[in-house]
């Protein structure tokens, strides 16, 4: 019997979008992973993360499949819209992060009434908000049938608000853990309040110069404010972290630091954070889900990771260029992209290793040992957008990016063509 491994590439994309699609629900929304903790060894993930919806769905745009990444996004707005007025509370008097967890919108919700899960941990955390008014802002100045009504700009406008009330400060981050001061997340805002502001800054992206800056007006102040809370972190990650996986998000998809910084950011997670099964999360990370035992000094290692790094060296491939501290163009040769796409490869590569026999992106290994949430969605996505924009690359530059056969072709292909 073929397992995932044994089948050509664009198969392979097929089949892990095929297991993501099993985790999408009528309106639009993912489920972090099928895993229902009926045994009762851990909690459930099939519950609706905000997060995990949005990145989950960013592999639709990548498959050209538009009306579900836009399905997805209405459904994440109507969560915002729902928990509107604990955002505008917030937005004016500012809650205590630590002990007035329940005047926050919550992280994870319940998949079909859209209700908070519980509010017993913290549920302060800025990238979601960020990626939210990136993404927006994104689909709008790429024209994907996003239509907004002015009650929508309402509430991003008071997003707006409710960051600049809340301050570049603690939060839980992307691992809802803290509070604390997070590159991560202040760089998601970042992110997403330059993506409204833009003046040029994301003009690459886009055939079409949409303006949006006079729906949700943001102010320089906001901008430059971000700017130095961000800069005095780099390169950590907080006060307690050196380095983490969650920093990958500052390469893409903000992109919202000079390519020095992400240099640096890169060589310190292959440095320290790359295992064999994934990428940990930072050091010293103890998370390994319930039922899972690590060994001595064993930390959990996230396939996730594998995937983030291959999109982010499959960028650099792809643009042919990046930007300095002054917002200069930095130009990558020919041999750079090409070692860029090999890095790409190798990362994507160790990923497909490392998924399980019918092709799902496990959340975690420890040791060899795989964790209750398989798949996980938002790895999956990362699978297929990686896989993508390799396959992407290959076709636009044939002779400059070639994917090799143990890439594109099926496992007994390739063999035949190393023997024949």
């Amino acid at each position: 019997m073929k397992t995932f491994q044994d089948f050509p590439l664009e198969e392979r994309l097929k089949i892990s979008h095929q297991h993501l699609e099993r985790m999408r629900r009528p309106n639009g929304g993912y489920i972090a992973s099928p895993y229902n903790a009926e045994d009762g060894s851990g909690d459930a993930y099939n519950v609706f993360w905000i997060r995990d919806i949005m990145f989950a769905t960013y592999a639709n745009e990548y498959l050209g499949c538009f009306d579900k990444m836009v399905e997805s996004f209405r459904l994440v707005l109507d969560i915002f819209k729902k928990f509107h007025p604990l955002i505008v509370q917030a937005s004016i008097i500012k809650p205590d992060v630590r002990h007035q967890t329940g005047q926050f919108m919550p992280a994870r919700v319940h998949p079909t009434t859209l209700d908070t899960i519980t509010d017993a941990w913290g549920h302060h955390q800025l990238d979601v908000y960020g990626l939210f008014m990136y993404k927006m802002g994104d689909l709008i100045k790429k024209g994907y049938g996003f239509r907004f009504k002015q009650e929508d700009f309402f509430l991003l406008s008071h997003i707006r608000n409710y960051i600049f009330n809340m301050g570049f400060e603690a939060d839980y981050g992307m691992w809802e853990e803290g509070p604390e001061d997070h590159a991560s997340s202040f760089g998601a805002v970042l992110g997403g309040l330059t993506m409204w502001f833009d003046q040029g800054y994301y003009d690459f992206k886009y055939k079409h110069k949409i303006k949006i800056s006079h729906y949700v007006p943001i102010s320089q102040r906001m901008i430059a404010s971000g700017r130095d809370a961000l800069d005095r972190l780099l390169p950590r990650e907080s006060g307690t972290r050196q380095y983490d996986m969650a920093q990958l998000s500052l390469i893409w998809p903000y992109n919202i630091v000079d390519f020095e910084t992400k240099e640096t950011l890169l060589h310190n997670i292959e440095t320290n954070l790359v295992g064999t099964r994934g990428v940990r999360r930072y050091p010293g990370d103890v998370y390994c889900g319930k039922g899972l035992v690590p060994g001595f000094n064993e930390t959990a290692e996230w396939p996730l990771g594998l995937a983030w790094l291959a999109i982010c060296y499959a960028k650099f491939a792809e643009h042919g260029y990046d930007f300095d501290h002054a917002h200069k163009p930095v130009h990558f040769d020919w041999p750079q992209r090409h070692a860029y796409f090999r890095k790409a490869l190798h990362y994507f590569q160790l990923l497909e290793k490392n998924m399980t026999p019918d092709g799902a992106v496990p959340e975690m290994y420890v040791g060899a040992q795989t964790g209750h949430n398989t798949p996980l969605a938002w790895a999956q996505s990362f699978h297929i957008i990686s896989g993508q924009i390799l396959t992407n690359l290959a076709s636009a530059h044939a002779r400059e990016f070639r994917l090799p056969p143990e890439v594109r072709h099926s496992r007994e292909h390739s063999a035949s063509i190393v023997h024949a």
